[in-house]
């Protein structure tokens, strides 16, 4: 009774009941592990079964792991809690400060509303759709997916209402340019750091369990091919669905601007300063780590000026962290319209908090799958699988099922579950886990089928021109791609990882 007064739904109420049963059997089997291996299987159960079918929310959930983890004597308080204080989450907070001053300002808008006024984007029905899926694939690369989408989905409704009649099949048009602001959407997140959380949770991880540090400038070297690949596939698919439409060549988009052809408010100065300042720095750090390589440059360098070899390898050493924070002090410091600041504490609230949680307890189940042997265990199974020992295979395997997993998990618990045990193969196998944990984390964005894999398609899914049937098959057809794409480019792209 009290489930249903709590608005639960039936899979939420079964999740529940499913993860205490299967929490409680497992503790009770007399299963031949040591005690806290024991223990922690029983709590991974209960955890993935909860983020699976999000019987709590997910963040809650990521407490409750942290807190058990204490509770039942797994790890330590204070190491079990030890990952809220992780540089990742710092750089998580900043990104996401840094995203809502954006928002806020509706820099991201200003962005659109100027793409879609250039005059060759209105010639055919194929270029308007290029010209959302750029604008969403650029903006996703430093927003959530779900925010670039909700900007962009009343815009595209409007764009379609202006063309409907002027147009062969109107209701091709509209499911694509719905599709195309989604899925862009969810395949821009993955070219920087800071676009997803599921590429954060994957650098974090690398960090803390393999010693592997990737810098901003690594990734976005090493993954934005992929990414590109993503989008060319996706307007393939795109001009093929409005294959039939054309335009009249005197056509125009009237749409509707509240920020083209006026000058940058104070508030968008600032915010483009303080993001500047943050990407500056990030770039910076690449920069350096490249020239440091260069001994012969450096020498030289050196005999001008003799702190430039201390500089550069300051800039290099620099965690991610730092840059998105001082972009962030920097919103909070330079004074908007009537002295307000650019960024207040009220609009700072409106973060992801939930994600930051839920990254912390994916961590720390992560750490105490490593300390109590558990993912040895584990990989000494998953390297049974054909190909899995090697690091191809196994980039294959944790890609692969990534892009199918996520489809039912959200990206960000798909990421907390697959990656520390994509991890744990790797070093069983003894193969550097870069590559297959980069593969994985990608794959975890790549959500294309259902309304409920992603919060992007369930924009799109309500304005009633995407029909279930034709987002299942164009998902399927990228789901079947993201694979191939994924691991053919990273494959080729890993001399920048390090590889």
């Amino acid at each position: 009774m009290q489930l249903q007064e709590t608005g639960l739904k039936s899979h939420q109420r079964w999740g529940l009941v499913v993860g205490v049963v299967a929490f409680t059997l497992l503790l009770l089997l007399p299963l031949n592990l040591p005690a806290a291996q024991h223990r922690l299987l029983a709590l991974l159960a209960l955890t993935f079964t909860y983020w699976v079918t999000e019987a709590l929310p997910l963040p809650v959930t990521a407490l409750l792991a942290m807190l058990l983890c204490s509770v039942l004597g797994i790890l330590p308080a204070k190491q079990a809690f030890a990952p809220l204080g992780n540089p990742v989450i710092f750089l998580f907070l900043g990104a996401f400060l840094l995203a809502e001053a954006v928002r806020t300002h509706e820099l991201d808008r200003r962005w659109v509303e100027w793409l879609l006024s250039r005059k060759w984007i209105a010639k055919t029905p194929f270029r308007v759709l290029a010209g959302f899926g750029l604008s969403a694939w650029a903006i996703s690369g430093w927003m959530s997916n779900t925010a670039t989408t909700a900007t962009l989905y009343p815009l595209a409704w409007q764009t379609f209402q202006e063309l409907r009649t002027r147009l062969v099949r109107p209701e091709n048009f509209g499911l694509a340019l719905m599709l195309t602001c989604a899925y862009s959407s969810s395949i821009g997140g993955i070219v920087t750091p800071v676009g997803t959380p599921p590429n954060l949770i994957g650098l974090g991880f690398l960090t803390e369990q393999a010693n592997v540090r990737i810098g901003f400038l690594q990734w976005v070297m090493a993954v934005a091919p992929v990414g590109v690949a993503m989008l060319v596939c996706l307007m393939l698919i795109a001009r093929f669905m409005v294959k039939e439409n054309s335009l009249s060549n005197e056509t125009t988009l009237s749409l509707t601007t509240r920020r083209l052809g006026n000058p940058l408010t104070k508030g968008e100065r600032n915010t483009l300063i303080a993001f500047g300042t943050a990407v500056g720095l990030w770039v910076l750090s690449g920069l350096a780590a490249l020239l440091l390589e260069q001994q012969s440059l450096i020498a030289a360098l050196e005999r001008i000026a003799p702190t430039v070899k201390q500089v550069l390898t300051f800039l290099k050493e620099l965690p991610e962290a730092i840059p998105a924070l001082i972009g962030a002090v920097i919103l909070f410091v330079l004074p908007a319209e009537e002295g307000k600041p650019t960024l207040s504490w009220k609009d700072a609230q409106r973060i992801d908090w939930g994600t930051i949680l839920l990254f912390a307890g994916g961590l720390a189940l992560g750490d105490a799958i490593f300390q109590t042997g558990l993912a040895k265990r584990i990989g000494e199974l998953i390297t049974e699988l054909p190909f899995a020992k090697t690091q191809l295979g196994l980039t294959i395997w944790g890609t692969t099922i990534a892009v199918w997993f996520t489809e039912v998990v959200s990206n960000t618990a798909a990421a907390n579950i697959l990656v520390p045990i994509v991890l744990a193969t790797a070093k069983e196998a003894q193969l550097s886990p870069v590559l297959p944990v980069v593969g994985t984390v990608i794959g975890c964005s790549f959500a294309f089928m259902l309304p409920i894999a992603t919060p992007p398609n369930a924009i799109v899914y309500a304005s009633g021109l995407v029909p279930i049937r034709q987002m299942m098959l164009k998902g399927l057809i990228l789901d079947i791609i993201s694979p191939l794409v994924i691991v053919s480019l990273l494959w080729l792209t890993s001399p920048l990882l390090g590889l």
